[in-house]
């Protein structure tokens, strides 16, 4: 997604003149092409996250559409009183696109990790919170959610899902058989593990866009929690505060009595080092661990 990512920031920034791209010493091979093209809109800010969106926040304020591109866990948590005063309090349009999604630099241990990101940023008033699947999604979403006005946060993983869907809402329904005795909500590249089961499941749900949902989709939401007698919840996030609360707080407010069950990261640090593939296995996020668990619903 990183590549899908220099190249469509290339193609937007010659028809839009305010596009200014700052990273924190990241991504160099990749955004050689704009540097050379655009030099006065290209800042390597280095690794200062607080400063990288204090800047940006300043720029956008001038007329500017700043992007803001460096590691996951350093930009959210080092620099959240910057995103939620600066950003997210003036309502500033600031696009941030991360890597290093969850536990995808695993080798690097916990201080990499970033399966908080979601729940921390989805808290925040006007902050749309974006989870792509696959490279094409994030160009589809990216382009979508440009000219929103608001502050923005792209989740990108090493990982993408093998579907080509067409992503035509917040919310997109993958499977809905009407009367479901089983339902799977999921975001991001998960979703080709939970098809792996979709005998299993009547209904399957896809939301690639975790906040600031309209009053449509949560009215979509609502309409198949209300046909559900039991839900599953898939994130490679915590599971406080990210899809399943997502959920469980639609189904909540709309007064509808429906069994959620959650699987992600639970509420604790993954102290092991290793692959990312060895966190899923931990947390039963594979095919397996998901049959396991829809056979316990």
């Amino acid at each position: 997604m990183r590549r899908a990512f220099a190249e469509k920031v290339l193609e937007m920034a010659q028809n839009d003149d305010k596009l200014v791209v700052l990273i924190g010493d990241i991504s160099h091979h990749l955004l050689r092409d704009f540097e050379k093209k655009f030099p006065d809109r290209f800042y390597n800010v280095g690794i200062c996250e607080q400063t990288i969106v204090g800047m940006a926040a300043g720029l956008a304020m001038q007329g500017f559409k700043p992007i803001v591109h460096t590691i996951a866990p350093f930009c959210v948590e080092r620099a959240y009183e910057q995103i939620k005063v600066d950003l997210c309090y003036q309502n500033l349009d600031v696009t941030i696109v991360s890597v290093g999604a969850s536990f995808d630099y695993a080798h690097l241990g916990c201080t990499h990790h970033s399966y908080n990101d979601v729940s921390i940023l989805r808290s925040l008033p006007n902050m749309h919170v974006i989870a792509p699947g696959t490279s094409e999604e994030f160009e589809t979403l990216f382009e979508k959610n440009w000219s929103n006005g608001s502050p923005k946060y792209f989740k990108l993983t090493t990982d993408q899902h093998s579907q080509n869907l067409l992503i035509l809402d917040q919310v997109n329904i993958v499977k809905h058989t009407g009367k479901s005795q089983k339902t799977a909500f999921v975001s991001g590249h998960l979703l080709d593990v939970v098809l792996e089961n979709k005998e299993k499941f009547e209904s399957i749900v896809y939301i690639p866009e975790l906040s600031c949902l309209k009053k449509r989709n949560i009215e979509k939401i609502a309409s198949i929690l209300s046909c559900s007698e039991s839900v599953l919840t898939v994130e490679e996030n915590c599971v406080i505060g990210g899809l399943g609360d997502l959920v469980f707080d639609i189904a909540s407010k709309t007064g509808l009595n429906v069994k959620i069950h959650k699987i992600g990261v639970k509420n604790q640090f993954l102290e092991e080092y290793g692959k990312r593939e060895q966190h899923r296995e931990d947390l039963g996020l594979t095919t397996e661990g998901i049959s396991a668990k829809i056979e316990s619903m």
